[in-house]
């Protein structure tokens, strides 16, 4: 079994190390663990050649900054082949038995179909001390519908298999819509494979303010934090903008019921009876309050 781990870096001096000692630690050995160095200004560079001096499964290679979505792209696609692939931030620390878990989950399944492994997370400040939080929490749908709206996990917790790599490495981010890479990848399994939930947490996911990619655990400051991207549209669209670039990457061979809710996430706002289906179609619902703010959001031509 051959798994390979994908890591960006950007100016992580502070934590890496505490994430590369924990990638060591796993009780099933990666492969290798690539590393991607977004154009760090600090000594981040220096820790992955010290590592990798003395690792032999540690490589890594630099580039200009392109932000993580397609920092994380880059290594996706320009990566050797393997059986499974893991995402993993520069900051968090991982239980030893992550790799393990994900690996004895996926291998279940057989490898014929695009399969996606997520799992619950721990929250924690910059100390690693647990944060009480629903943040850390996993949506509880794994299906395509759902996909479409909701992230599951953050893409930290993913690994997938290579039949999920050859259909996500179809999608050209340099010429397509893309916010985040896991948003992406989690829509494609989605939508040809599985998605596989891990109601456990295996890791500590640590956000200390400069993260480039995180969660608060703060209720009211997620809340303000979405109300203000709403304000001055930093996100506005963007779910039916995603659907819209499935669609033109994927619609070819997507099956027709897919197709169709491609269709309708991605075209309600410019046809009446498309926004009267999404508001309508059970497959949309949570049966949790989250329906009430979606129903708005449809509404305002938001999603």
């Amino acid at each position: 079994m051959k798994l390979i781990v994908l890591m960006s870096t950007y100016n992580g001096e502070k934590y890496i190390r505490e994430q590369l000692d924990s990638l060591l630690r796993q009780t099933v050995k990666p492969y290798k663990i690539l590393i991607r160095d977004d154009g760090s200004k600090d000594d981040t560079m220096r820790i992955l050649e010290e590592y990798a001096s003395e690792y032999p499964i540690i490589s890594y290679y630099s580039g200009k900054n392109m932000g993580p979505a397609k920092s994380f792209w880059n290594l996706i696609v320009n990566c050797e082949n393997a059986d499974y692939y893991a995402l993993c931030d520069q900051d968090d620390v991982w239980f030893e038995d992550k790799l393990e878990t994900a690996v004895n989950m996926l291998e279940k399944e057989g490898k014929d179909i695009p399969l996606l492994y997520c799992s619950k997370y721990t929250l924690t400040d910059k100390d690693l001390n647990p944060i009480d939080s629903n943040v850390s929490r996993l949506y509880g749908f794994s299906d395509f519908a759902h996909s479409l709206l909701y992230h599951t996990a953050p893409g930290c917790t993913f690994v997938f298999n290579d039949a999920a790599r050859k259909k996500i490495a179809k999608y050209d981010v340099e010429k397509e819509y893309c916010i985040i890479h896991d948003a992406i990848i989690h829509k494609v399994v989605a939508m040809f494979g599985k998605v596989i939930l891990d109601r456990d947490s295996h890791m500590y996911y640590r956000q200390h303010g400069n993260n480039q990619i995180g969660m608060d655990a703060n209720v009211f400051k997620v809340f303000i934090g979405r109300v203000s991207r709403f304000i001055n549209g930093k996100i506005r669209n963007y779910r039916s903008n995603t659907a819209k670039s499935l669609l033109h990457v994927y619609g070819a061979e997507v099956d027709s019921d897919k197709r169709e809710l491609l269709r309708i996430v991605a075209n309600y706002m410019d046809d009446p009876k498309l926004k009267k289906e999404l508001l309508r179609k059970k497959c949309f619902k949570t049966g949790t309050v989250n329906d009430f703010f979606f129903e708005i959001l449809v509404l305002v031509n938001y999603i």
